[in-house]
């Protein structure tokens, strides 16, 4: 018997200009997992789930999709494969592989095809949330009235899944972090390097620990600040480590 396709839609009807994301996932648990991390971060969205590949392909020819989240194992084959169809009939989709399986050839293949992030299962889901976030910004944010920026609640989000979306989609942009302290700080990054942080407290390395170790407040995308002076050399990955280590140290 053909499985059924689920749709879950939020306070709406199916809209043309409707965000619409893909879960291609044949384990339902993770299909409820990655939907509930898709609805928090995109609420108005759509999102279709598919568990083969004929189901997958059956919706990619009736809907126009935005972001799509693929499992490599499928029981049809192998969900590489569906990056094909995504290229033919989902051109501007962004792809994210979310897989229990994250052997170097897939890796290499995914790369391959341009997809923005391949995630083992044991990842954090808000990571996922926050991809969908933004490829909705990218695609109706203006529309939206949202003008050239947004706002996000890191009680959802934490300042290093933010940092880590911004560096994995190669950003150029400054982010603006307010603490519910009071604290203030920024993070500028170019071409997905981490290159200045400042706070009210200092400059460089020592800022950009000071403010991944806040864990609440409110965060504003600036994407007309000019560049500063380069304060913070190295590949994002380290420094990362480095400030998650320190934050940890000196948790306020």
């Amino acid at each position: 018997m053909r499985q059924a396709k689920v749709i879950f839609d939020v306070g709406k009807e199916s809209q043309t200009d409707q965000f619409h994301t893909l879960v291609l996932e044949d384990d339902r648990v993770s299909q409820a997992m990655i939907t509930q991390a898709i609805f928090r971060a995109v609420p108005d969205g759509l999102v279709l789930s598919a568990r083969t590949l004929a189901e997958g392909r059956e919706l990619l020819a009736e809907y126009v999709f935005h972001f799509c989240v693929l499992d490599i194992q499928l029981p049809d084959g192998i969900g590489i494969d569906f990056l094909h169809d995504i290229q033919t009939k989902a051109a501007n989709a962004s792809v994210v592989i979310f897989t229990a399986q994250p052997l170097p050839e897939y890796r290499d293949q995914a790369e391959a095809f341009g997809v923005l992030h391949f995630m083992e299962k044991t990842a954090n889901l808000r990571v996922l949330g926050a991809h969908a976030r933004n490829q909705w910004e990218r695609t109706y944010g203006a529309k939206a009235g949202s003008g050239t920026g947004f706002s996000a609640s890191l009680t959802r989000l934490t300042t290093l899944d933010l940092i880590q979306i911004k560096c994995l989609g190669g950003a150029t942009v400054a982010l603006d972090f307010a603490s519910r302290r009071g604290q203030h700080g920024q993070i500028f990054f170019k071409d997905g390097e981490i290159i200045h942080a400042e706070t009210s407290a200092g400059r460089g390395v020592e800022a950009f620990n000071e403010i991944i170790s806040w864990r609440e407040g409110r965060v504003t995308e600036l994407t007309d600040a000019p560049e500063p002076e380069r304060t913070i050399q190295g590949n994002w990955q380290g420094l990362l480590m480095h400030a998650v280590h320190w934050a940890d140290e000196h948790r306020q």
